[in-house]
């Protein structure tokens, strides 16, 4: 009991001292405009020292639930470009999530499923995740209606094996991903984020939710069938 509170105590010491020290003003888009010229000449005379130390800031921004993940995605397409930018937010994002996965389960995991367990309207979202646990995960991480730390949290609690949660993870964000490091391109050329999402760009998320959605319930019917032929086999 004592570690994991000594764990959740230098946790919240890292909140503290990010916003104690402006740190939010550094992940905005105002500051990312302002400094990227200096961003590009950094990653132009040390691309993968800028590389590694632009995901570890991600991971660690991730980790600890702090406000700029989109612009981090923004600034990652207009810094390393379309492919570059996709390789590091997804991989970035998806360890984050997964370190995130392991600190709620470790910390909180007990405690939370106890209490979660005596309400009925959770009661029924984990009866879901148990039938089809992979299926929502790949849904809630497509949709960019479910918070980033809503999702880690509530899939720490259910009976995913981490490995399913990595590979679910990864590609139910890739497409989120590839969607706003494109947009980072475009920072030379708008003035705010209202510029940068468009019309076009919501419609593109809201295809994305489809498909996820789509995908979620074929695979749900697929499960049904084999489970319906298994048991008639027996």
């Amino acid at each position: 009991m004592i570690k994991k509170i000594l764990i959740f105590a230098v946790l919240i010491s890292f909140v503290g001292v990010f916003f104690l020290n402006g740190g939010q003003d550094y992940l905005s888009f105002d500051t990312l405009k302002q400094h990227k010229e200096d961003l590009l000449a950094y990653a132009d005379a040390n691309f993968w020292q800028a590389f590694f130390i632009t995901g570890g800031i991600y991971i660690l921004s991730a980790v600890l639930n702090l406000p700029g993940a989109a612009i981090m995605s923004l600034a990652i397409g207009f810094i390393f470009g379309r492919w570059y930018g996709v390789l590091l937010a997804s991989f970035a994002s998806t360890i984050g999530a997964v370190l995130v996965f392991w600190l709620a389960r470790y910390l909180f995991a007990d405690w939370a499923r106890a209490r979660l367990e005596n309400m009925e309207s959770t009661k029924r979202v984990m009866a879901k995740l148990h039938g089809d646990v992979f299926g929502y995960l790949i849904f809630m991480r497509a949709v960019p209606l479910f918070p980033f730390w809503f999702v880690n949290m509530i899939f720490a609690f259910s009976p995913i094996k981490t490995r399913e949660y990595a590979i679910g993870t990864y590609f139910g964000m890739w497409p989120v991903s590839f969607v706003l490091v494109n947009l980072g391109q475009s920072l030379s050329t708008v003035n705010s984020m209202e510029e940068l999402f468009t019309g076009e760009v919501i419609l593109s998320f809201v295809l994305i939710g489809v498909l996820a959605f789509i995908t979620t319930i074929i695979s749900r019917v697929r499960k049904n069938r084999l489970l319906a032929q298994n048991k008639s086999d027996e």
